[in-house]
């Protein structure tokens, strides 16, 4: 603030220099006056003089005057203006602190020390006095808002580091009306009964509207409790509306309602799960809605049963989901799916079918039942893989597909020579191509990002993995996800029977290729199988599978037997969990640290499995198995990856494995914990 201290000086006028040269001008203009006055008439002339002299006294005396009330007026006022810079220090909300040496205290002003109470600060280092303040004023950026938290208040904090001055505005209020506009933001959900359908289909109309009301009662009990309103829309579909310190309540009870409604009709033998989705963040009231079905449909494509709540620029937060989700696909659904296929696929020039990365039997067993689904519509396909990145099983299964190739082979409609490169696909590729995803609906799993990115806009994916988050880089034409089955090869073989085969009937070796896409993923019919897994493996034995063939493509070399005899003897077993770390220094075959962590998982004793070891691309890949008593799904998410609930895995980059170890062990304990709640 300036100060006025300087201003009697320039109040006293008389003392310019323009003022004194006037004041010289009048006296010679006087004195010229009185010299011609007296020349003309002496009398004229002595009376001319006695005018001018009392003149001149009367404007002296007014002078003097006016310099002595303009110099009483300057120092009331710059006394004023001190006792007011004086006060202002000692009673406006703002906090000094004037630093000495070593950032010790040598004042603090009457507002700052009232907040402190009977505290006594002065002589103290700064760091005694706040661990908060002294962090704030370390790492002050004069370019940003410095705010923080001290003696229950929050501050914007100025510092002057030259003169040791810090000045603290207290914005408590600020933050209090911030908080409570955030707290009374908008949020919207969207509520779906996962099975209504399945579970009373062929119910008397009496015991459905009893179940139908018992969950309508359970959600609303619940959302009443929370401060949130529910309004059913359908027998299948509810409404809630809430204020964001509401769903800041519901998600430190974890939606209990979810499970509580699944266990509560589980016990009447009619098991209903509810799947939710949370969005908030939003001004406009459709955006906020359709963040909602957006986040309702991630829940569903994880297999329901859980809850997804998320703003648009923040990660999703995932409640639930901890059970293996209900068989709820039916026959109809297969069916309008696959002709839904067939329309996208008449529509387009060409077909290219992608899997993931190091693709094993289900990927490419699913990408040979697609092509042959594209042969039915007469229309060129292509599978697209990378062999320089493909394990043993999937080398003997190509060898065996191009020595089975006719003499006049045409590239799209002889398997043998439709499996090409990514960089073929791009030659190919057009406006019009389709792209088809397989086994995955990731874009960093993708085994041909380049052609993802080309084709962004003409994608189907059709996976049995549960949904996350991160997907693809375009909303797919279509989605189709089930998370419950066992393979993609399962889902796959189901949508090729809804079509018209008889000019291009399913050959044996592509039967082959996807019951031992079924068999790996089930692990042999053990894990993740329902009626429909069977019924797929019974169509496929029909017309010509053979379970030899698919065995000699599973017969591994000894060295990777070796290998993964050497993982199982570096696990360890604790509180039920088998973990293996391979050496940082060796580098490990995905399919070995996937195989390691199966066997592990058929000790006694041993509900989850985890192996851990170096890839090729100086990752460390984790590979993790349950029996379904264990979510190692959640676990695998906790660390960017993902799967099912009892078969997931991860990739994490820019560790050793000891380190992921220990992310991996964070991990697991706050799944524990979670469970345990």
């Amino acid at each position: 603030m300036k100060t006025f201290s300087n201003l009697r000086a320039l109040a006293r006028y008389q003392q310019n220099k323009t003022f004194v040269t006037g004041s010289i001008g009048v006296l010679i203009v006087s004195t010229i006056s009185i010299i011609l006055a007296l020349l003309w008439n002496w009398v004229i002339g002595i009376i001319w003089v006695v005018l001018l002299l009392v003149f001149l006294a009367e404007m002296v005396k007014e002078l003097i005057q006016a310099s002595q009330s303009n110099e009483s007026y300057l120092e009331e006022l710059t006394y004023r203006v001190k006792v007011s810079q004086q006060e202002a220090i000692i009673d406006m909300p703002l906090g000094i602190i004037l630093l000495g040496q070593g950032e010790r205290i040598v004042w603090v002003n009457p507002y700052l020390q009232a907040l402190l109470a009977d505290e006594d600060v002065i002589g103290e280092n700064l760091v005694e006095v706040g661990s908060d303040l002294a962090f704030a004023v370390k790492n002050y950026d004069s370019a940003q808002q410095n705010r923080f938290s001290w003696l229950n208040r929050s501050f914007d904090l100025a510092y002057q580091e030259d003169l040791g001055v810090i000045y603290l505005l207290d914005a408590s209020e600020s933050v209090a009306l911030g908080t409570e506009l955030a707290d009374h933001r908008l949020v919207t959900g969207l509520v779906s009964v996962d099975n209504y359908e399945e579970v009373t289909e062929g119910m008397p109309d009496s015991e459905t509207s009893k179940l139908r009301t018992d969950v309508t009662g359970q959600l609303t009990d619940w959302a009443k409790k929370y401060g949130l309103y529910v309004r059913r829309l359908s027998p299948v579909t509810y409404l809630l509306l809430g204020y964001q310190q509401d769903l800041v309540k519901a998600e430190d009870d974890k939606f209990s309602v979810v499970k509580s409604v699944r266990e509560g009709t589980a016990q009447k033998n009619s098991p209903l799960t509810l799947s939710m989705g949370i969005a908030y963040g939003e001004q406009d009231i459709n955006s906020l809605v359709q963040l909602a079905q957006t986040n309702l449909d991630l829940a569903l494509g994880r297999g329901g049963d859980q809850v997804v709540v998320k703003a648009e620029e923040s990660r999703a937060r995932f409640y639930g989901g901890t059970t293996n989700p209900m068989e709820k696909r039916t026959r109809v659904r297969a069916r309008v799916i696959s002709q839904t296929i067939a329309e996208l696929i008449d529509q387009a020039d060409q077909v290219f079918i992608v899997g993931h990365k190091r693709p094993d039997l289900d990927a490419v067993g699913s990408a040979m039942g697609l092509w042959r689904f594209s042969q039915t519509r007469k229309k060129p396909a292509y599978v697209v893989i990378d062999e320089s990145e493909i394990f043993s099983d999937i080398q003997s299964l190509l060898a065996t597909v191009r020595s089975e190739q006719s003499g006049d082979d045409v590239p799209g409609s002889d398997l043998g020579v439709s499996i090409i490169t990514e960089k073929q696909a791009l030659d190919f590729a057009t406006e019009r191509s389709l792209l088809i995803l397989v086994d995955h609906a990731k874009e960093m799993l993708d085994g041909a990002v380049d052609l993802l990115h080309d084709l962004q806009e003409r994608v189907v994916v059709i996976d049995h993995h549960r949904l996350t988050e991160d997907g693809l880089p375009a909303k797919p034409l279509l989605t189709y996800i089930e998370p419950y089955a066992s393979s993609t090869s399962e889902l796959v073989t189901e949508l090729l029977q809804y079509q018209n085969q008889k000019g291009a009937p399913i050959t044996a070796l592509e039967a082959t290729a996807m019951l031992g896409g079924i068999q790996v993923d089930t692990k042999n019919f053990v894990l993740r199988t329902g009626s429909r897994t069977f019924d797929a493996a019974s169509y496929l034995r029909a017309n010509g599978a053979d379970n030899e063939l698919i065995q000699s493509f599973l017969k591994e070399k000894f060295s990777d037997f070796k290998a993964r005899a050497e993982l199982i003897h570096l696990a360890e077993i604790k509180d039920g969990s088998a973990i293996a770390v391979g050496d940082n220094e060796t580098v490990y075959a995905n399919v070995i640290t996937a195989q390691a962590a199966d066997e592990l998982l058929q000790i006694e004793g041993v509900k989850a499995s985890f192996v851990l070891t170096k890839r090729d691309d100086g990752r460390v890949g984790i590979s993790a198995r349950s029996n379904g008593e264990f979510n190692v799904q959640t676990v695998m998410e906790d660390l960017g990856g993902g799967g099912h609930l009892s078969n997931a895995a991860t990739q994490v980059a820019d560790v050793t494995t000891q380190e992921a170890y220990t992310k991996l062990v964070e991990a697991i304990e706050g799944q524990e914990a979670e469970e345990a709640e």
